[in-house]
């Protein structure tokens, strides 16, 4: 990785356009096996109980404002309609402020790479029976009912065919669903086909 960026900054001589495309198609390719490689570290760690959270009252507010300034340039590239509504200060929840970081930006993330360009992606908060709920929608193309409870299954995919690739192990939502456990907590997705989902932590 380190090499191919010194490349692409011509810091051993100038490249054509050629390739500086080649040059960049690698450093897609190496980023997204990093990926690959820590999802499947998390998620041994998870399986092992390896994981440690640090429990205590957090502000939704704040988790939320450090999301989404980490997945707009995403939203941004893409097109979608990013809407988030500013969570009431006085949210608090008992959490561990950076695993829900983690949970919010995967299923951030799922959302633009399934939302189609110009669909919308929505984050927002509520709070009942002192209970936090923190909701990702999308006008993706929605998940069939049948497969609603495997997608939290390890190295599970949706619509993984040559005409409609999806770059991932599946294992996203697995740890996910394993690090909302871990803080006595839960992840569930509510979807229509067509019209969208909302996975809500």
């Amino acid at each position: 990785a380190g090499y191919v960026e010194l490349l692409i900054l011509g810091v051993r001589r100038p490249v054509n356009d050629a390739q500086r495309a080649d040059l960049v198609r690698s450093q897609r390719s190496q980023q997204y096996l990093l990926s690959l490689i820590n999802d499947i570290l998390n998620f041994s760690r998870l399986e092992a109980g390896a994981v440690t959270y640090t429990i205590e009252p957090i502000s939704i507010a704040t988790v939320v404002e450090t999301v989404v300034t980490m997945i707009t340039p995403q939203t941004t590239a893409k097109a979608l309609e990013f809407r988030h509504a500013e969570c009431p200060a006085t949210l608090i929840a008992r959490a561990d402020a950076s695993k829900v970081e983690q949970v919010l930006l995967n299923l951030l993330s799922n959302a633009v790479k399934f939302t189609p360009q110009h669909g919308r992606v929505t984050l927002r908060c509520t709070a009942e029976d002192h209970r936090v709920f923190v909701h990702v929608d999308d006008t993706g193309p929605g998940i069939p009912t049948d497969r609603q409870t495997v997608i939290f299954e390890p190295f599970v995919q949706l619509d993984r065919t040559l005409q409609s690739p999806r770059e991932g192990a599946g294992l996203g939502l697995a740890i996910s669903r394993d690090l909302a456990r871990g803080m006595a907590g839960e992840l569930t997705v509510e979807s229509v086909v067509g019209v969208g989902s909302t996975f809500t932590l």
